[in-house]
């Protein structure tokens, strides 16, 4: 990527619905992977929050997916679950992470992330929620029915 331009980078991304603070992050995190860390993606929390461009939850999705380390990436979709189902508050992602840790076995969390994100999409949608056929809120007395 740092042979590209973020111009050239931008029109790459920008189908994906990243523009060009993106691209911007793109390059010069390209840039200092190579000069910092020998073109390698850093296996540290700490060392990827550190780019352009990764926080927390892009962090999380790194050392979960390409260092098989423990964590639990909070998305829209598993913070809507987890508010909507009561087992978090849903007053903040990192609320809701820390809720979800303390509730799963730490050996579960990196494929229950992806199983949680897949469920949203098939069943619980954010818009045209149909509680009938979501097989978990029709189980189950929603806050928002209280």
């Amino acid at each position: 990527m740092i042979k590209l331009t973020p111009l050239e980078i931008l029109s790459i991304v920008r189908p994906c619905g990243l523009g060009p603070t993106k691209s911007n992050a793109i390059w010069n995190l390209s840039k200092i992977l190579i000069e910092n860390h020998g073109g390698k993606v850093p296996p540290s929390f700490e060392s990827l929050e550190t780019l352009p461009g990764v926080g927390h939850k892009t962090a999380s999705c790194v050392m979960a997916h390409s260092f098989k380390v423990p964590s639990f990436p909070v998305d829209t979709h598993i913070h809507r679950l987890a508010k909507r189902w009561g087992i978090s508050s849903g007053k903040s992602v990192v609320q809701t992470e820390a809720d979800l840790k303390a509730l799963f076995p730490k050996a579960h969390w990196n494929k229950l992330h992806l199983q949680l994100i897949y469920y949203a999409r098939a069943h619980c949608p954010a818009l045209r929620h149909n509680l009938v056929t979501c097989p978990i809120c029709s189980a189950i007395k929603l806050e928002s029915d209280i």
